[in-house]
């Protein structure tokens, strides 16, 4: 005949097989109840109070995963705003570079506009003495000249008359020069003053397109 078991529910809810015949003492000491079921079991019975531990720990778990995931979550959103910054960070080096670029062609742009300005009033002012010059030398060749011509034509009385004539003539050449040259200088500034004008606008509109 083979040998019946039973079993017998402790206290903390698991399931113990006994031998038919040798029962333990149900309800006393860490003892239930008793079954005469001959099955074994595999694993443990638990009774209202595990149930209700097994769901504590499911939602302690839930929990856990949830603040797993807003961890992952904040953690992306960090990685996020310190890339963004940093790419702002390299887009406004890159925009002081260009600037600074700009700055250095606007400088060196505007050195030759003023070599060139310079050059051009001080070739003006060669000029300019040059012919004054020349109308010099040709007032006094002429106030030389005077006598003679007075004794060649027998108008000797004229001689001062002449030589007011020729002074005067003189000094309206003169004059006449220094206008031509002070019309020729206020072209050139004003040509300077048009390409530093341009310069500038130029300068403003790549600076906006940045």
């Amino acid at each position: 005949m083979a040998q019946q078991y039973a079993y017998i529910i402790l206290n903390d809810g698991t399931k113990w097989r006994y031998k038919v015949g040798n029962e333990p003492q149900a309800g006393s000491g860490p003892y239930r109840a008793t079954s005469t079921d001959s099955t074994p079991v595999s694993k443990p019975v638990y009774n209202g109070a595990s149930a209700q531990t097994g769901t504590k720990a499911n939602s302690a778990a839930k929990k856990t995963v949830s603040a797993d995931t807003a961890a992952k979550k904040a953690a992306a959103e960090a990685a996020a705003k310190a890339a963004a910054e940093l790419e702002a960070k390299q887009k406004e080096k890159e925009r002081k570079e260009k600037i600074a670029a700009l700055d250095s062609s606007k400088a060196e742009e505007m050195r030759y506009l003023g070599e060139n300005y310079n050059r051009q009033k001080q070739q003006e002012k060669l000029v300019t003495d040059d012919n004054m010059r020349q109308l010099y030398i040709a007032y006094m060749n002429g106030i030389k000249g005077i006598p003679q011509q007075s004794a060649l034509w027998g108008a000797g009385g004229e001689i001062e008359s002449l030589k007011n004539r020729s002074r005067l003539n003189y000094e309206d050449n003169r004059a006449k020069e220094q206008q031509r040259y002070a019309g020729v200088l206020g072209s050139i500034e004003q040509k300077y003053n048009d390409d530093l004008r341009e310069l500038e606008s130029r300068y403003l509109q790549r600076l906006l397109n940045l």
